[in-house]
């Protein structure tokens, strides 16, 4: 049982123990345990259940049970994918996944069972207490077996069984190794010292200490830096080189970083389409939409048709201010563009955007650098969480590290916090779950932000809660040479609300069953918490509660500022009113160019996923798409890039679970400002509000059976779907 004692929690004790990390040498056998496990329940239910005996209590629940007591062992196994420092743990991971996904796809190809559980399901009346909840659980059952080829709309034959189970698991194991791909890539660029010349001491600093144990080799007499296209790297090379063609460089070298993964993508376009196909379904997209809240792959492209004009008219606007600033610059300069045209040439080159929206945001007193001096991670974060103890009565008890055993870490950076919701009218508060923070860039680290739940929260038949554990996960740069400090920038800060949100849903949610707790939810509806949330990152007062100089935290700090600001004046303790007017004025004068690529992607995703057949999957060329459309849609030159260009394969949604499900950023982003116009907008911090928003909205997690009510329910209204253009449309640019 874990528990500590310190001056904030006053010795409670935690109701349940932090999750235990495993090992290395146990996450095969543990999963091969619970596929045991399973398969006992299966066929105790298989030789002890009829046609005619039926229920969701006999057919169900025993999968369910071992199903909910194995969440935290396999949730803990899936985070290690993303979180483990170490090859070979990731190595046993993907084994264990081989495994359970071979495993599950024989149990949800299984006719027996299916039969069995569409019996339960028209004797739903034998239920002594049939609930919405376990109903929404058998339906969801139901599809899983139905999307593994069981049901009226695959014909099929012991031997199409076989075949569509091992091209299942080839999908598998194909998405699989992109992921690896993408996570273990390590490469960069040598540059000679002066050619990074621009980039600010801090991020040179963090940049050399990446290979300093390496031979550094010299061209003609130079000293090379290793420049990494991870923790960083290429975003300081973009943002902050003034040598347009040490930026061309870098860009390129990272666009070709992992063209492997392109064949590899086409290949998935393929089998996916050949899948549904299979399974009865016009296209992957029409069988991804199956439980989403918009009603089908038409609806979502009504959905990017009804916003792409008014975003491409905005992001054009937008990118007219940059490339004044550019052609200005350029002149100054006396430069050409490399093919020899006048610098007036109207193209706009992808390697020269981050460079010249920072010229365009210092000129109006944006400059990330030193806005990012007043957020350090360490009193930024604790800063955030006081949001929540203000608005949800949720109290975080840090967990000292000396009070976490080695198999409760998976790695030293790691902070964890246990959750306490202090609503209650008794003096005692109410236990919530365990909260972890694992934001900053290691090798071989998932390269992205997401929020990872390792327990789900559930009701047990007891009737006690098995309550969550949920990390907030990101790569962030990590400190610079020796130093401890980190500091966000405020795009940075923006992620770390956004994957909070996430989180804070995982915690507060309550349902009868962990498939449906917190965040298990239809991705157009998932997104609404998180992006809701990074409304209150503009906010000036709360800007100014979650800033303090970090020359102020402690000896440390104000020593290493001084060494880097000699004969300076020590900057004002709280952020200036002048640096948060500036963010907050200019907040919307860059966001059509933001949800451009969002459309983007999504137009890609729905156009890799439509093919009805298999020529047509064939035909489709993944990269000449993307940068077609990406062309297109954001106006910006991709002649260089696209015949090596590899960043449609270097994230990891559309390869990771979130395929036929991007276009939701844009559609929960419209959802959200119109929550937030309705219930926050003059009153962020009204506890009657947030209590009618966490009791509507996320307690619930998918444990109800009209998501798209709850919304209405809140806002009083039918959501409107092009609520997010609405601020840009007069915005200053």
């Amino acid at each position: 049982m874990a528990t500590y004692t310190n001056s904030a929690n006053c010795g409670r004790r935690c109701p349940q123990p932090l999750p235990r990390i495993l090992s290395t040498e146990e996450i095969v056998p543990t999963m091969e345990r619970i596929i045991s496990q399973y398969e006992a329940a299966r066929n105790s239910v298989l030789n002890n259940v009829t046609v005619e005996t039926a229920s969701f209590a006999s057919v169900l629940q025993p999968i369910v049970d071992v199903e909910q007591e194995t969440n935290g062992e396999i949730g803990v196994i899936w985070m290690l994918q993303y979180g483990a420092p170490e090859i070979a743990t990731q190595e046993a991971v993907h084994k264990a996944r081989q495994l359970f996904v071979a495993a599950e796809g024989c149990w949800n190809s299984d006719d027996s069972m299916y039969k069995l559980l569409v019996a339960a399901r028209d004797n739903s009346d034998k239920d002594a207490n049939p609930d919405v909840a376990s109903k929404l659980l058998l339906d969801h059952t139901l599809l899983r077996y139905k999307l593994a080829g069981c049901g009226a709309k695959a014909n099929r034959n012991n031997e199409t069984q076989e075949s569509f189970s091992k091209e299942s698991l080839d999908l598998s194991n194909a998405l699989s190794t992109t992921l690896s791909n993408i996570a273990q890539e390590n490469d960069g660029m040598w540059f000679a010292v002066e050619e990074l010349e621009d980039l600010p001491s801090d991020e040179l600093s963090r940049i050399k200490q990446k290979r300093q144990l390496e031979i550094v080799p010299h061209e003609q007499g130079k000293e090379m830096i290793f420049v990494p296209f991870s923790n960083g790297g290429t975003i300081a090379v973009l943002t902050f080189s003034g040598n347009q063609q040490v930026r061309k460089r870098m860009y390129l070298a990272d666009q070709r970083k992992l063209q492997k993964n392109i064949p590899i993508l086409q290949d998935i376009v393929v089998k996916r389409q050949r899948l549904a196909k299979r399974l009865g379904y016009e296209s992957h997209a029409h069988m991804r939409m199956e439980d989403r809240l918009l009603a089908g792959p038409e609806q979502v492209h009504e959905l990017l048709e009804s916003l792409t004009d008014g975003l491409i008219r905005r992001g054009r606007e937008e990118l007219d201010v940059i490339q004044r600033a550019r052609l200005k610059d350029m002149r100054q300069r006396q430069n050409v563009s490399s093919n020899g045209h006048s610098v007036a040439k109207s193209a706009f080159p992808p390697w020269d955007l981050k460079y010249y929206q920072n010229i365009v945001n210092i000129d109006r007193n944006i400059d990330q650098s030193k806005i990012a001096e007043y957020f350090s991670m360490e009193y930024a974060i604790p800063a955030m969480l006081q949001i929540f103890n203000t608005t949800l009565g949720l109290q975080f008890d840090p967990i000292p590290d000396d009070q976490m055993q080695r198999n409760e870490k998976w790695d030293d950076s790691v902070t964890a916090f246990a959750v306490w919701d202090t609503r209650s009218s008794s003096d005692e508060a109410t236990f919530v779950g365990y909260l972890y923070f694992d934001v900053l860039w290691r090798p071989n680290k998932f390269r992205g932000a997401h929020n990872v739940t390792m327990e789900y929260g559930f009701e047990r038949s007891n009737g006690d809660r098995k309550y969550p554990s949920t990390i907030v996960m990101s790569a962030f740069p990590t400190a610079s040479g020796d130093s401890r400090l980190v500091l966000l920038k405020h795009h940075q800060l923006l992620t770390v609300f956004h994957e909070l949100g996430h989180a804070i849903h995982s915690l507060v949610s309550r349902t009868k069953y962990s498939r449906f707790h917190g965040t298990s939810l239809p991705p157009d509806f998932v997104e609404i918490p998180s992006l809701m949330l990074e409304n209150w990152c503009w906010m000036p007062e709360v800007l100014k509660s979650m800033s303090t100089h970090y020359s102020y935290l402690c000896p440390e700090y104000l020593a290493k500022w001084k060494a880097e600001n000699p004969g300076k004046e020590q900057p004002p303790k709280e952020i200036p009113d002048a640096i948060v007017d500036a963010l907050v004025k200019y907040r919307y004068a860059s966001r059509g160019l933001y949800h451009l690529y969002q459309l983007s992607i999504s137009l890609f995703d729905m156009a890799i996923h439509s093919p009805s057949s298999a020529v047509e999957a064939t035909a489709v060329n993944v990269q000449k798409l993307w940068y077609d459309i990406r062309e297109r849609i954001e106006g910006l030159d991709f002649t260089e890039v696209r015949d090596i260009g590899s960043e449609l394969v270097a994230f990891n949604h559309l390869l990771g679970g979130f395929d036929v499900a991007y276009y939701s950023y844009l559609c929960c982003s419209s959802f959200a400002q119109d929550l937030f116009q309705n219930l926050f907008v003059e009153e962020p911090m009204n506890p009657e509000a947030w209590d009618r928003y966490r009791r509507i909205i996320l307690q619930p997690g998918g444990e109800h059976l009209a998501l798209y009510k709850l919304v209405e329910e809140a806002l009083g209204h039918s959501p409107d779907l092009t609520a997010l253009i609405k601020p840009l449309r007069n915005a200053v640019l």
